[in-house]
């Protein structure tokens, strides 16, 4: 999957408490983002979430505003800290019929220790699922 920099929210972001994604999409420049197309922002995890003390958690927001500051949330998911291993991949559509100027993501931590390093970016490109299949014999 190629990645356009123009599109990227967070590089290695590392997080230790509630945060912001380092960039936001402004919608509103020359740039057509996914002209028609449904689009997504896809994570992945670079460093696994902490689950030390067991009560951390961690969500995800998909969030619009008229300012870079966001502020409305689109779509929110949470994902337990053994799920969020090093490698793993998820992605959240975007809901294009409410979006303002900017776009971007909200990351909620909570618990004693939070802390994951994650990137983030926008895309038109559905996530293919992978399905393992047996081995012939």
């Amino acid at each position: 999957m190629i990645i356009d920099s123009l599109l990227e929210l967070s590089d290695a972001q590392a997080l230790t408490a509630s945060a912001d994604a380092t960039n936001v999409v402004d919608l509103g420049s020359a740039r057509q983002v996914g002209a028609g197309r449904p689009l997504w922002v896809h994570f992945s995890v670079d460093v696994a979430a902490d689950g030390t003390t067991t009560d951390e958690t961690y969500q995800f927001n998909v969030a619009t505003g008229s300012a870079a500051t966001l502020g409305t949330v689109l779509n929110e998911r949470a994902i337990g800290y053994a799920t969020l291993v090093a490698g793993y991949q998820f992605q959240m559509a975007i809901p294009v019929e409410s979006l303002d100027r900017y776009i971007g993501v909200e990351y909620v931590l909570g618990g004693t220790t939070p802390t994951i390093t994650i990137s983030a970016w926008i895309t038109d490109q559905e996530m293919p699922v992978h399905t393992p299949q047996p081995d012939a014999i």
